[in-house]
Order: C-alpha cells, then structure tokens, then sequence
C-alpha cells in the first residue's frame, strides 16, 4: 500500500463525505442538547445519562474538527479564524458542565446547555464548518 497516491478528485470525494458526516454530527448534537429539557429529580437518572452522552458527543465534536483544522493546515498552509477559539470555548464548556453535574447544580447545568453550548454549536453550524468545507473542497 505504501506509495499509493490519490487522486485529487479521491480527496476531494473523501474531504466532502467527512465534512457532511462531521455537520450531521454536529445536527445530533444540537438535537440532543435542544432534548435534554429540564431537570426534574424524577428524572434524574435518565437526565444524567443525557448529559453523559452529550458531552461523550462534544470531546468526539473537538477531536473530530480539530484533525480537520489540521488537514486544512498541513495542505493549505492556511487557519481558519475561529476554529481555535471555538474549541477552547468548547473544552470550557465541558469543564463547567461536567462540574456543575458533579455539584448536581442542575440550574448552572441547564443554562451552560441552552445558551453557551447553543451558541457555540450554532457558530459552527453556520460559519465554521462551511468555512471547512471551502477551504478542503477548493484545496
């Protein structure tokens, strides 16, 4: 296998696939955060499994984009403004949420979810992901 090239249509196939996969990623995680609704202690087992899923889904979110950032690089000599920001804020966000369940501080919980989390995944819905996908498509 070693010595295989691509060909430059084969990446640019490939570049779309995965930036569609990774915004249907990014729409379930929207979903399921918009779901988690609030916080009643009859449901708190259930509630909890939520929380655990979405933020397992967010650290999946930063892994996957943050090797798309660096594809962009490595290929492009070029950074998307933005993207480093986003995932700094992101990993933030994941500290303050896992901390505030830890707490069990399930107001601090549900306001981090329906406005910070909401904001940043609709940055990237609308700006940072179609900024990927130009700059990999016209690579």
């Amino acid at each position: 296998m070693s010595g295989m090239t691509t060909s430059p249509a084969s990446n640019l196939n490939f570049y779309s696939e995965t930036v569609g996969l990774t915004l249907e990623f990014l729409s379930d995680i929207i979903l399921d955060s918009q779901s988690v609704g609030e916080f009643t202690p009859e449901k708190e087992f259930f509630w909890n499994k939520k929380i655990i899923k979405l933020t397992s889904d967010i650290g999946q979110f930063v892994e996957l984009t943050t090797l798309l950032s660096k594809l962009i690089t490595k290929n492009t000599n070029q950074t998307i403004q933005g993207i480093k920001e986003s995932h700094i804020h992101l990993l933030f966000l994941l500290k303050a949420m896992n901390q505030a369940q830890l707490k069990q501080d399930y107001i601090a919980l549900e306001e981090l979810i329906k406005y910070e989390l909401k904001d940043n995944l609709t940055q990237w819905k609308i700006n940072l992901i179609p900024q990927i996908k130009k700059v990999l498509i016209n690579s």
